[in-house]
């Protein structure tokens, strides 16, 4: 059965609840559609999300997208049985979600949220759509403990319960057991122009892969002789950036995986820690901008040098910058989000939200969740709480499409559109 939700408008109450249901039957787990949210399906171009962050370049920005500005309502939710359980943000192709769990790949309609197919396998991060030249569908690049897998978006079939033709390639690393009790938080691939972009599990090294074939283009190793909490690349205009946690930060070409440059800037002189502990990069036409563990900084893409520094004094270990209309959104981890000025590096405002997560934006609105029982809606230009939604016990990082915001939970998978 559906959990009760509330939803909360602003900062304050709780608004009505939502309208009637009608129950429509599913593949699998049960789909119900709420009166009063309709997407449209006759739509000539569709919005997509087809990768983590939206783009090669991790800005989490959509400039065509847009979801609900004010009290959303729910459009449908599509509940999935334990094997979604420990899931990542779902990346939106065209008519399909696809959503990934510690145990298998889910596909849903986007309109009505009915599976189309689901697949079981050890994949633990957000898939990436990346062109395969050499299939009719594309490659849905996934990462997992035991390699990078290439797996048909369109799903293959089943023979007597077991999947054929879903995975296409698995590189590198052995296959393993399926079952993990933890999360799936792993580093997402980024697929650019058929080509994979990934970490290595265990040598934390980034790889280029063919998405067709899966072959080992080049693999290099990121910082220092032993890479070591190695993040989600970032790729544009040919280069490919990398940060790690003992705080490197290394541009390679994307084509040959020749070092272009490679820096690990000094720690801050206002924070206790000896080097930066970096996230995840995001490229942008300023420089790049990399969220450490008590600030975020932008470094010139030339040469990797200092442009400017913003210390917030949090505890970030698990989130990424979101870049939008010339401002950086990124949480500290213990009471804000944060947003900076792109070209100066002068704080804007700051909203209060405390976990540290993977904020989206579209259409002047920031949307924020990630582990936690709380989907959230602020104001890109002010910071004022648009609205909140609760569910039972977390959500994943959302994403956008046609003005609908679809966020998988512990649950399933919803989809928010704005209220009538």
């Amino acid at each position: 059965m559906p959990s009760r939700r509330h939803l909360l408008v602003g900062a304050a109450g709780i608004a009505g609840a939502v309208g009637t249901t009608a129950t429509a039957a599913a593949l699998a787990g049960t789909n119900t559609i709420l009166a009063g949210g309709e997407v449209d399906a006759d739509r000539a171009d569709r919005i997509e999300w087809p990768l983590a962050r939206y783009d090669p370049a991790g800005t989490a920005y959509n400039p065509d997208a847009s979801g609900p500005k004010s009290t959303p309502e729910l459009v449908w939710q599509q509940d999935t049985d334990a094997s979604m359980h420990g899931m990542t943000a779902p990346i939106l192709v065209g008519d399909t979600l696809y959503g990934v769990g510690r145990d298998s790949l889910v596909a849903f309609d986007r309109d009505t949220g009915e599976i189309q197919f689901e697949r079981s396998g050890s994949y633990w991060s957000t898939p990436a759509r990346a062109e395969a030249t050499a299939y009719r569908s594309d490659t849905l690049a996934v990462y997992s403990r035991t390699g990078v897998y290439g797996l048909n978006a369109s799903g293959g079939y089943e023979l007597l319960g077991r999947p054929i033709g879903t995975e296409r390639w698995h590189a590198p690393g052995q296959n393993t057991s399926n079952w993990s009790g933890s999360p799936a938080r792993e580093p997402s691939p980024v697929a650019v122009d058929g080509i994979v972009y990934a970490i290595t599990p265990a040598t934390d090294r980034v790889i280029a892969l063919d998405a067709s074939s899966g072959q080992q283009r080049w693999e290099r190793v990121v910082g220092q002789e032993l890479s070591s909490g190695t993040n989600q690349p970032a790729v544009s205009d040919g280069t490919v950036y990398v940060s790690s946690t003992p705080g490197d930060l290394v541009a390679f070409d994307a084509e040959t995986g020749a070092t272009r440059w490679q820096a690990r800037p000094a720690p801050r002189e206002e924070s206790a820690l000896q080097y930066r502990e970096f996230q995840a990069p995001t490229v942008t036409d300023a420089g790049i901008v990399v969220p450490d563990r008590n600030g975020v900084a932008l470094f010139d893409r030339a040469d990797g040098s200092l442009v400017w520094d913003y210390f917030h004094d949090g505890n970030g270990i698990d989130g990424s910058a979101a870049v939008a209309d010339g401002t950086v959104f990124v949480t500290d981890g213990t009471e804000a989000l944060h947003a900076v000025d792109l070209e100066t590096g002068e704080r804007e405002w700051t909203a209060d939200y405390s976990p540290d997560t993977h904020p989206i934006v579209a259409d002047g609105v920031v949307y924020l969740s990630y582990q936690m029982a709380e989907l959230v809606a602020i104001d890109a230009a002010t910071g004022e709480r648009r609205w909140a939604y609760e569910d039972s016990i977390y959500f994943t990082q959302p994403i956008v499409g046609d003005g609908v915001v679809y966020v998988l939970s512990n649950e399933g998978l919803l989809a928010l559109a704005e209220g009538s």
